[in-house]
């Protein structure tokens, strides 16, 4: 009997498939079918976290409401805080960084969560926590049509201006912050597990050095200056101007957002694929 050479071979309905072997790493779905691969990918993972649950997708809109809802009492009532219309103001923060949190803290464990995935079924990796991060921006869609119900309630805490059509620029960014990110923990928590822990503390970190229970106008000079240089803050910073003051992002912001996040995503891409080859021995 003839021994096939080294390829891999995937069983469907119309037949078999086959695809030749690089050492460990199998030929995937060309570039051009990754945007399926991707969209497969971050269907299941949304699905499979609601998944066995009453409520569903209902605790996500619930979580960040609730948390407006509790700090907004002690800020307003207790601290007695001068923020204008500080409701809405602490609900966008909150959502913003449910995603931020949420999306690291899932992709980094990507390829630990889904090692049976990596392991027998062939795709371009880097897709799997990338669908991490982007089953998260479903719920951060979802939540920001909360926000939008806080309208009429608050109608003066929304500005309708040019401002807003920055909007999908600035969440670009933002995706593209986290993707570099991802790309990075995923692979290193892999190979070195003590990443999780670490990633999880400084996200704890990060918290505090982003304005999102306080406005970046009480923090003195020069720390509010050194404060934009953190990109998740620039970001925050820019989505509530466009949002609530109808303001375009200053020069200072658009230097926070960008070339940090260009910084991050080129390191990210860098060690991911030097470390790439190494998932399937450690995973």
């Amino acid at each position: 009997m003839r021994a096939l050479p080294d390829v891999w071979v995937h069983r469907r309905p119309s037949g078999l498939s086959y695809g030749d072997l690089d050492g460990d790493n199998r030929t995937a779905a060309p570039p051009s079918r990754w945007s399926h691969v991707l969209a497969v990918l971050t269907r299941n993972e949304f699905r499979a976290r609601y998944r066995a649950q009453a409520l569903g997708i209902i605790w996500s809109l619930l979580n960040p409401l609730v948390q407006m809802l509790i700090l907004s009492l002690i800020f307003t009532r207790v601290f007695h805080s001068a923020t204008a219309n500080f409701p809405v103001f602490m609900l966008i923060g909150v959502v913003y960084w449910q995603w931020v949190s949420n999306a690291i803290n899932a992709s980094t464990q990507a390829f630990v969560s889904n090692a049976d995935v990596v392991k027998r079924t062939v795709f371009a990796r880097h897709l799997l926590p990338l669908a991490s991060l982007l089953s998260y921006a479903v719920n951060f869609a979802m939540e920001c049509g909360l926000v939008l119900l806080f309208v009429p309630i608050f109608p003066h805490a929304f500005a309708l201006s040019p401002a807003l059509l920055l909007l999908p620029i600035v969440i670009g960014l933002l995706v593209a912050l986290l993707a570099g990110i991802a790309l990075m923990t995923s692979v290193l928590n892999v190979i070195y597990r003590d990443v999780a822990y670490l990633v999880s503390t400084t996200l704890m970190l990060l918290y505090w050095l982003t304005p999102i229970i306080y406005p970046i106008a009480i923090v003195p000079e020069p720390y509010g200056k050194l404060l934009h240089l953190n990109p998740f803050a620039a970001i925050l910073i820019a989505l509530r101007g466009c949002v609530m003051e109808g303001v375009m992002p200053d020069r200072l912001t658009w230097i926070g957002m960008t070339i940090p996040t260009a910084i991050i995503l080129a390191v990210g891409w860098a060690i991911f694929r030097h470390y790439e080859r190494m998932v399937l021995d450690y995973v």
